[in-house]
């Protein structure tokens, strides 16, 4: 009888600490799952984002035909994107907190309203250098240090 209460015991105690394990792993999945949660603020990279202008030289930016003026770096050297009335594509050269735009070539369609936003914006392209991105906002500077452009990162759905 003893020998069978001994038994017993011994298949008990290993349920028992196996049992605390998986809570206490349980815990531990919380905890990560909660710091996970704080933290849940994408990563944004100034390449493969979609940056949506939304202030030039100081004056916020009115949509083209509809649609949001903005720009995607493909890489460490293209650029693409919309600047009001047409299309865009060049180069872009990035070095450290620098970067540079050029040439820059585009479809020419001529718009209503627009033009002159689209012509500052590709000017302030041209001029761009160098850019800061805190958070998921990013503003470009002139050599002057002056602030021409600022975007905010969009996130398609």
């Amino acid at each position: 009888m003893r020998f069978l209460a001994f038994l017993l015991v011994l298949t008990i105690i290993p349920c028992l600490a196996a049992c605390a394990q998986i809570e206490s792993g349980d815990a531990a999945a919380n905890i990560v799952a909660e710091s996970v949660e704080e933290d849940s603020s994408p990563d944004v990279t100034l390449t493969n984002t979609y940056w949506k202008l939304v202030e030039l030289n100081g004056a916020p930016v009115e949509p083209g035909e509809g649609k949001d003026l903005h720009m995607i770096l493909k890489g460490q050297d293209q650029v693409g994107g919309y600047s009001g009335c047409n299309q865009f594509m060049g180069s872009v050269t990035l070095s450290g907190d620098g970067l540079s735009f050029g040439p820059i070539a585009g479809t020419r369609r001529m718009c209503e309203g627009s033009m002159d936003q689209e012509s500052t914006f590709l000017q302030s392209l041209e001029t761009a250098h160098r850019y800061a991105i805190t958070g998921e906002d990013l503003t470009i500077e002139n050599a002057n240090g002056e602030i021409t452009m600022r975007f905010v990162a969009v996130y398609m759905q």
